[in-house]
């Protein structure tokens, strides 16, 4: 038995290096490089416990505890998750603007910008003048939850 462990757990290391696109030997400069990449990344999660909607977790990771002030941070994450909720949100407008853009083919979306798109515009904009204001005089600089799905906010130590 050590021996089918020990060649299904080099399988699982290939098939990993394969998705990740890792380098194929664990000495080499790049997968260093990226480990030290990501020891300066901080994620907020984001939070199921209220079912599958977009929300991230308030809770101020460890990292960050002293270098920025827990309530603004927040008020920072409350303020995406109000955003996010707006925006998915199944009010009249939503449901109308999904009709129309489906009884359109999609082509109102061309001439008319959808309610979600606006939404998540305001949200980028919000983040970079809260990067300017709050994070960028403390070292860090928050990424866009676009770019990750809004699957977390990625915030890195500058």
């Amino acid at each position: 038995m050590p021996l089918a462990a020990a060649l299904a757990a080099t399988a699982d290391d290939v098939c990993a290096r394969k998705t990740y696109a890792l380098p194929a030997s664990s000495d080499s400069a790049p997968q260093n490089a990226l480990q030290h990449s990501q020891a300066h990344r901080i994620r907020i999660e984001r939070d199921y416990s209220t079912g599958d909607a977009r929300q991230f977790s308030l809770k101020l990771p460890d990292a960050l505890a002293g270098r920025i002030d827990g309530q603004r941070f927040m008020q920072f994450v409350s303020h995406i998750n109000e955003r996010l909720a707006k925006a998915e949100g199944a009010t009249a407008r939503n449901v109308l603007e999904g009709c129309l853009a489906f009884a359109t083919l999609y082509l109102s979306t061309l001439v008319i910008k959808p309610h979600f798109k606006k939404t998540v515009d305001e949200i980028s904009r919000y983040i970079y003048h809260v990067n300017n204001t709050l994070f960028r005089p403390a070292g860090l600089l928050v990424i866009d939850p676009k770019q990750t799905a809004y699957m977390f906010i990625e915030i890195i130590s500058l």
